[in-house]
């Protein structure tokens, strides 16, 4: 493994971003709350202490950019503004419509280079950020502007990007961030295990809300207009979910995934598949592949788990890891 400490590259951190922490932080536990947020700020000292000039960000969309019309299995947004969160879920993010900057030289070099090593991404020009960005950057980094580079990996139209791919995605990335000049922050966001009412289930078609749902999934942004009430249904429809009494939550599940990681284990992580991680982990349990490109960006680094809790409330597990140790900045 390469010593990390010789590298532009001055924060690394995942965190999951669960719409609960959006305007349902209230229907959490107080106790468990309040450790993630000691969690979050842990981790919003060290990309403060970092001062990182930009952010590259491992994410996924929720098919507010791309449809089923659409859909690549990677993407990258090159522009220098991004906009978010999108007009329909501003008021459950807590966050207001505004231009968020991105970082288009860098956007640039990095999708040069992974399109050398055979990686043909998407690519679009200005990004919509949603909860994949603006969850993290609303407790990690609220009091900066900071640019972010996302990179967008699909985890809920299958077939998905394999495993072995999101991480050999995550190896090639690191090589152009090792020749840049910018203090540079690697991120990913998404899981842990939970069940999210987006995903059309074979056992759903008969559902109206989840009709609902896949005619968003296949013409995006006009559906909404159609149906602005949407977002607020899906939301209504988790809180069900979690207090039906079902199990939405695998501790177990996610206490493991977050060791692995935390070990750098990346035999481990190249052997899941995506049959057995929704089966133990739920349709949301894919979002890891996110991580699993940040731990190949940073090379198998050993990282710390700063915090985890299972909020069934939330509808799911909830996590941060930081791999401030290995670059020397804990």
């Amino acid at each position: 493994m390469k010593d990390n400490t010789d590298t532009p590259i001055v924060a690394a951190f995942a965190m999951t971003h669960t719409p609960g922490l959006g305007n349902q932080t209230g229907l959490a536990q107080p106790e468990t709350l309040r450790r993630l947020l000691d969690g979050f700020d842990v981790v919003r000292r060290q990309i403060e202490t970092a001062r990182p000039d930009v952010i590259v960000a491992f994410v996924n969309d929720h098919f507010d950019m791309y449809t089923l019309h659409a859909m690549p299995g990677m993407a990258i947004a090159l522009g220098d503004t991004h906009w978010g969160p999108t007009e329909a879920t501003q008021d459950w993010i807590g966050m207001p419509r505004a231009p968020r900057p991105g970082h288009a030289a860098l956007a640039g070099d990095i999708y040069r280079s992974v399109m050398e090593d055979g990686f043909e991404l998407f690519r679009s020009e200005s990004a919509e950020l949603v909860h994949n960005v603006l969850m993290p950057a609303k407790y990690l980094w609220p009091s900066a502007s900071i640019p972010v580079v996302p990179i967008f990996l699909n985890c809920f139209a299958p077939p998905l990007p394999t495993w072995r791919r999101a991480y050999e995605l995550g190896v090639s990335v690191r090589k152009v961030l090792d020749r840049r000049p910018e203090r540079i922050a690697l991120m990913a966001s998404g899981g842990l295990s939970h069940w999210p009412p987006i995903t059309i289930d074979e056992d759903a078609a008969d559902d109206p809300l989840m009709q609902r749902v896949q005619r968003w999934q296949i013409l995006g942004a006009a559906a909404l207009r159609e149906d602005p009430e949407l977002p607020l249904a899906i939301l209504r429809r988790e809180a069900e979910m979690a207090a039906s009494g079902r199990d939405l939550v695998n501790a177990e599940w996610d206490h493991r995934i977050l060791q692995k990681l935390a070990a750098g284990d990346r035999e481990f992580m190249l052997s899941l598949t995506h049959e057995t991680v929704r089966a133990q982990a739920g349709p949301g349990g894919a979002e890891m592949l996110m991580w699993t490109a940040l731990m190949g960006a940073m090379r198998d680094a050993p990282a710390d788990i700063v915090a985890y809790e299972a909020v069934p409330e939330w509808m799911g597990g909830v996590g941060v890891l930081s791999y401030a140790r290995s670059l020397g900045r804990a």
